[in-house]
């Protein structure tokens, strides 16, 4: 069987025995991470450590002319030969260097004395003392000398080597190891003995002890450490952190490399606040066509389980688990596929993610997807379909209408002088009555729909500069309807009419035809720019649509997968007013835009300013829902989107969405970035009118107020090895803080220390109550034996609530 690797991952594997008097540091590992790899070297640190030397040509070193040059030469009685002052011996990539040496003819043993110098290309060894070596067996023996591997800041010292099976066996007594720099040794392995197999992935150690500067701090009977970027079986390194909600929460991974194509790892958490949590992780890819996890993680008894805890409240018990699938195929070169991504947690365990933060399922609006696909794939058609179902992850949430299946078929055909487009799919709409959430009562409506949509694409003109394109389109919707008489109280009150007080929604079949026109046409014009060395380029294109889509009244068809769109200048160009297809608006509008961009003397956007905005010449009617009141608006909020790259240090992004009737935003985000060297920081802003707040804001309520939210993420250098970073974003509208951050780090060339500290809202699906979350975070990491501490080698600006983003989509940006 063709064997295939998966991804590295570098154990410890030590046996754990401390030394009375030597206390261990609890800090945390990121459990799956591995020990830098001890190849990759830093230049600024490592400019010592000598490049590998291989032969010149695949011809066997050993069958290299040998070439000796010293001061003098005696031969002796016996056969031996001896050599005194700047003695040199070179075969091939090798080098011997010594003050004196004695060879004799019939054993072919080699002694040498003084200034000893060794490399063979793989490893440099050096020493006062004493070698003995024999020229057939290769074998050597070397007192007090000190060792550098090559391609590897692995060094260190020894009171005797023993090199073997062509020097590719090393074994060192009394030793000494480290990757730091000369001058500059943080840390030390001390150990009884070491071997490194230079064919191996890992070097091993006796009776070690891991010393900081002058002081010990570790004792392991035995430990191995990486020398290959390579997997092996073993333990990885443990992890510490101290958080509000779980207390010590303590993990010790052991990795499993059961074949190049299949590995597990198996986690011990323990929580001092909840308990002993195993985690189980089994990777697997019989061949590049089939890869997939399987990821389990137990609870067996939550210590903060009690019928009283409003938090855990749906549980019968303690017992807390989450289970996840993620499989991908594809078959017959890639035309067939297959995809699993399936995530559970029990029944009711609404707050299983906000305590425990998995990474692993897919999240929405309090839905944890589960989706199994399929899809033939040729070059001018496909045929998909997915089922996909959802676990409540809040007992307040509607159950969600689950796609069992959808299946899609798309047709495209490319002529001389037209585009012709073919989208169909059919989808059955039911959910899951048994998983109904604890304050519905009743029954959703369900649905088998059929959608066709053939669309001819025509351009009219298509010309350097200027183009106009039409659009005809005829969608064709049938559903099968299914209402129940214990219709749920939020699907009776949302299709309920304003006007008649009727329930709107119909059972049995219902049909929809619409026609839909397009015409979309814009112009490109361009001038140079005394900007960027006379070099530079401003463009101005503006552009137009027409959209037409006659009204019918779809009040009586429910919404399976239908939401409204969120305006910008993009959304305005298109011919949809509502995302899914339970909702295709009617439409008589012009759309107009510009935009300008500046580009520099290398041809990079440095500029994009872009405003768009909608005129109905008849108000739509189609609501999402019937008792929504109908749109009277002439004219859709006007757009702007801004881009700009203003020199090679500062980036700015705005957008705003301003409603021209009314004289006033309704919604706006801006953000200023400073970029140079190690330093980045960035202050942003975002307002939305009428925004609905999510409930993990520190709020009492989830009801409509304004969102007004405002923030600061910095990365400093504050030394030359150390840097401080961190993030602080405040709700202005309800004078709230929403997440806090600040860490610093030192780095040098061979260890670094990473600490921070974090206050964020912990939601709570259940309470909608968060409580403040205090998380202390600490890293420690010894460059090329390994790393303790929580989070990644490398400081973030990401908060445990917001991600860090960059919103500037400039094209040639670096």
């Amino acid at each position: 069987m063709t064997k295939w690797t998966l991804g590295y991952r570098y154990p410890i594997a030590l046996t754990i025995s401390l030394a009375p008097a030597l206390t261990p540091m609890m800090v945390q590992a990121a459990p799956f991470e591995a020990p830098p790899a001890t190849g990759i070297l830093d230049s600024l640190c490592y400019d010592y450590v000598p490049k590998i030397e291989k032969p010149a040509s695949d011809q066997d070193a050993n069958a290299q002319p040998v070439e000796v040059d010293a001061d003098r030469l005696e031969a002796k009685q016996g056969g031996t030969a001896v050599y005194e002052g700047d003695v040199k011996v070179r075969q091939g990539v090798r080098k011997f260097d010594s003050d004196y040496a004695q060879l004799d003819q019939k054993s072919r043993d080699v002694i040498a004395i003084g200034n000893i110098y060794y490399n063979d290309g793989q490893v440099t060894v050096t020493s006062d003392k004493t070698l003995k070596s024999n020229l057939d067996t290769k074998n050597s023996e070397l007192e007090e000398g000190k060792y550098q591997v090559h391609g590897s800041p692995v060094r260190g010292f020894a009171k005797r080597v023993v090199m073997t099976n062509n020097n590719q066996n090393i074994t060192m007594e009394g030793a000494q190891y480290t990757t730091c720099p000369p001058g500059q040794e943080v840390w030390t392995l001390k150990a009884g003995s070491i071997d490194i197999d230079q064919k191996e992935v890992f070097g091993e150690a006796w009776n070690a002890s891991l010393w900081l500067y002058d002081y010990p701090v570790f004792y392991f009977p035995y430990i191995n450490f990486p020398i290959k970027d390579e997997r092996k079986t073993g333990l990885l390194y443990p992890g510490y952190k101290q958080s509000s909600s779980n207390g010590m929460d303590i993990t010790q991974p052991f990795y499993w490399n059961i074949a190049p194509n299949y590995d597990a790892t198996i986690t011990s958490r323990f929580m001092d606040k909840r308990g002993l949590m195993e985690q189980v992780e089994f990777r697997y890819m019989p061949d590049p066509a089939h890869t997939g996890t399987l990821y389990f993680e137990n609870l067996a008894d939550d210590k903060q389980y009690s019928p009283s805890n409003p938090s855990l409240a749906g549980l019968s018990d303690g017992h807390r688990y989450l289970m996840n699938v993620r499989h991908g195929s594809a078959l017959m070169d890639g035309s067939l596929r297959f995809g699993i991504d399936y995530t559970q947690v029990r029944d009711k365990d609404y707050n299983y993610f906000n305590d425990f933060s998995p990474q692993v399922g897919t999240q929405v609006d309090s839905q944890l997807q589960q989706s199994f696909t399929a899809g033939y794939y040729q070059p001018n058609w496909n045929l998909t379909s997915e089922a996909r179902r959802y676990q409540i992850l809040s007992p307040y949430a509607l159950l969600p209408h689950e796609m069992l299946p959808r299946i899609d078929y798309n047709y495209y055909q490319q002529g001389k002088w037209f585009d012709l487009a073919w989208n169909s799919e059919l989808t059955k709409f039911g959910y899951d009555s048994g998983s109904a959430a604890t304050l519905q009562a009743g029954e959703r409506y369900t649905a088998t729909r059929l959608h066709l949509a053939p669309t001819l694409t025509v351009p009219l003109v298509d010309a350097p500069g200027y183009y106009l394109t039409s659009q005809y389109k005829l969608m064709f919707t049938s559903y099968n309807q299914e209402v129940p008489d214990n219709l749920v109280s939020q699907d009776r009150s949302r299709f309920t009419d304003a006007d008649s007080k009727q329930l709107t929604l119909k059972e049995g079949t219902i049909t929809r035809t619409l026609p839909s026109f397009r015409l979309k046409g814009g112009v490109n014009f361009d001038r140079p720019l005394d900007w960027y060395d006379g070099k530079g380029t401003q463009t101005l294109e503006p552009e137009f649509q027409y959209l037409y889509i006659p009204y019918k009244n779809q009040d009586e068809i429910g919404i399976y997968d239908s939401t409204t769109t969120r305006q910008d200048y993009y959304s305005l160009f298109s011919d949809r007013r509502f995302a899914g297809l339970d909702r295709i608006s009617d439409a008589n509008r012009v759309t107009v835009g510009l935009t300008s961009r500046v580009y520099d003397n290398v041809g990079d956007e440095r500029l994009r300013l872009a405003v768009a905005q909608a005129f109905e010449m008849t108000p739509p009617k189609v609501r999402l829902y019937p008792s929504n009141p109908e749109s009277t608006n002439a004219r859709s909020l006007l757009s702007f989107e801004g881009d700009a790259r203003i020199t090679d240090e500062w980036f700015a992004h705005a957008g705003t969405q301003y409603d021209t009737s009314e004289g006033e935003f309704t919604a706006g985000n801006g953000a200023v970035e400073y970029r140079t060297g190690k330093l980045t920081t960035q202050v942003n802003y975002r307002y939305i009118k009428d925004g609905n707040l999510d409930y993990r804001y520190p709020t009492n309520t989830a009801l409509a107020e304004d969102l007004s939210q405002a923030g600061l993420v910095m990365m400093a250098p504050i030394a030359d090895q150390w840097q401080m970073y961190g993030g602080y974003y405040r709700d202005i509208k309800q004078d709230v803080n929403i997440d806090r951050k600040i860490g610093v780090k030192y780095d040098s060339c061979c260890w670094s220390i990473n600490m921070s500290l974090e206050w964020h809202n912990q939601p709570d699906n259940v309470t909608l109550k968060p409580t403040s979350e205090k998380v202390i975070g600490l890293q420690f990491e010894m460059k090329g034996l390994g790393s303790v501490g929580t989070g990644g080698r490398s400081v973030t600006l990401d908060t445990e609530l917001l991600p860090y983003v960059r919103p500037f989509n400039l094209k040639g940006q670096q």
